[in-house]
């Protein structure tokens, strides 16, 4: 059985302030997924697919290793 507990949002900021840094971003990222609808697949395509860019490459990236990582591949 969860404990509710009536705490002013003051008093929450100090003390979530307090947690360690690591802490601090897992709360987030849990109240983060709370807030995050549940998609239908058909939703998440569309998200997904607003969210690509539509930049063309400039150029036409090189297949040689030695281009890419400036050694001779040893």
């Amino acid at each position: 059985m969860p404990v509710q507990l009536t705490i002013p949002y003051e008093t929450l900021l100090e003390l979530v302030e307090q947690l360690p840094e690591a802490e601090q971003e897992a709360l987030i990222e849990r109240l983060t997924r709370r807030r995050q609808p549940h998609l239908t697949a058909e939703e998440w395509i569309q998200q997904f697919h607003a969210a690509i860019l539509s930049v063309e490459v400039n150029e036409e990236p090189s297949i040689r290793r030695e281009d890419w990582y400036g050694d001779d591949g040893r």
